[in-house]
């Protein structure tokens, strides 16, 4: 039973990347977020995570910042379960407000470092992090959707299966 959780959560985020026509508008980081909370082990968490992305980048494609996203989920991962030790909604909205803020940040430097679209200076960073913006919204949205439905739908869940062993 233990070893349904994990599996469906690698499903849910190789899945996730593939649902939207919308650039970064997918449950990915919130599955990222409630699998740092629900696999108690972050070492099991962290390959769950890598592995799906990794698996789902073969359909979607490399790019030179891959390293860049990669560590974004990486730290996401990791913290979660620091950010969000009960599941409220102050907790999940705060990690819903800062791991896409850490993936926007981390990602986009990686961009300008690597892809050669911008100049190596600070006006070419700057450049960067304003052309990131409109992902920035559609991932920080997303993320606060997704993942105050996977709390509404966790809440009804242990509802219910407490309301079937009273």
């Amino acid at each position: 039973m233990k070893i349904i959780i994990p599996i469906t959560l690698f499903f849910l985020l190789i899945i996730s990347r593939l649902l939207s026509d919308i650039p970064n508008f997918t449950p990915t980081l919130s599955l990222m977020i409630f699998t740092g909370f629900y696999i108690q082990s972050r070492s099991l968490a962290v390959i769950i995570v890598m592995a799906s992305q990794v698996l789902s980048d073969l359909y979607l494609g490399y790019n030179p910042s891959m390293f860049f996203v990669y560590a974004s989920f990486l730290l996401i991962t990791y913290l979660s379960p620091l950010i969000i030790k009960k599941l409220d909604i102050v907790s999940v909205f705060f990690a819903s407000i800062l791991c896409p803020s850490i993936f926007f940040i981390i990602s986009n430097f990686g961009v300008w470092l690597t892809m050669g679209l911008y100049p190596l200076n600070i006006l070419g960073l700057l450049s960067c992090y304003l052309a990131g913006i409109p992902f920035f919204q559609y991932s920080l949205i997303s993320t606060i959707l997704f993942s105050f439905t996977i709390l509404v739908l966790h809440k009804a869940i242990v509802k219910k299966a407490s309301l079937q062993s009273s």
